[in-house]
């Protein structure tokens, strides 16, 4: 079941994000984004918080900031599922792009945007932090 991500879900989205990222946002930015206005759906199974993610609308655009799902439910579609949801909400809402960064290694999650329509339009060099350093970032769109 989808459902609004609320603050009172970060605890459980925090540990989902300690499990499945190198270098984890905190539980203060995870409440920034939700201060700031950002849109969030979590994915509940059984009354069990499964996956989270998180988008900045802004205007016609929308930027998908950070997806995550529990290891144990990975490579079930899960994470498409919700992809999937946030981005039709996105389009009734009035966008009509979304954009995303990924890890350079993510090669699962590069697959699935390449699959739900997404193209390289760029790239950040040195975008996210790793455990000896940085990792570039692949730069993502898709027309909703």
């Amino acid at each position: 079941m989808f459902r609004s991500f609320h603050v009172n879900d970060i605890p459980q989205v925090y540990a989902i994000e300690r499990l499945t990222q190198a270098a984890p946002w905190t539980e203060e930015i995870f409440r920034h984004c939700l201060h700031a206005g950002y849109i969030g759906w979590v994915l509940e199974l059984d009354k069990q918080l499964i996956a989270f993610i998180l988008v900045n609308l802004q205007g016609d655009e929308c930027h998908i900031l950070n997806i995550a799902v529990r290891p144990e439910f990975q490579r079930q579609g899960r994470g498409r599922k919700l992809l999937e949801y946030a981005l039709l909400n996105m389009q009734q809402q009035g966008a009509n792009m979304a954009y995303l960064e990924v890890r350079r290694s993510n090669t699962r999650a590069i697959a699935l945007y390449e699959q739900l329509g997404f193209s390289l339009i760029g790239e950040r060099k040195d975008y996210y932090p790793i455990f000896a350093g940085r990792e570039d970032a692949l730069v993502l769109a898709k027309g909703l």
